[in-house]
């Protein structure tokens, strides 16, 4: 969960508050309303991973700081990507299992009649 002091000010935070807003709303339907501390809360978020992704990225011997070391720190963001859509996958296939099941034993059901 993403905590949002009450007293956070648009200074304190990692990106231009602006960018994050124009980012939120374009992707709002008509009518919809984004209440301020999610633009607070978004980009407060955005901050921490950046962060994490950062220091990773950083912990290198290595002279340069190279793709592969950015690529290396956001592989975990990319997993999460990757669990998502196995979810979605093995979500679909257990629907299309549970309906097999369904027709079977309907077909079961008027054997026996």
């Amino acid at each position: 969960m993403v905590e949002v002091p009450e007293d956070v000010e648009i200074a304190d935070l990692p990106f231009t508050h602006a960018r994050i807003k124009r980012m939120v709303r374009e992707e709002a339907s008509e009518g919809q309303y984004v209440r301020s501390n999610v633009y607070y809360g978004l980009n407060l978020l955005l901050g921490e991973i950046a962060d994490e992704v950062i220091e990773k990225m950083m912990d290198t011997e290595a002279a340069y700081v190279e793709k592969h070391d950015l690529d290396r720190a956001a592989r975990k963001y990319e997993k999460v990507e990757n669990i998502i859509q196995e979810k979605e996958r093995v979500s679909r296939k257990l629907d299309a299992l549970a309906a097999d099941i369904e027709k079977l034993s309907r077909d079961v059901q008027q054997a026996d009649h």
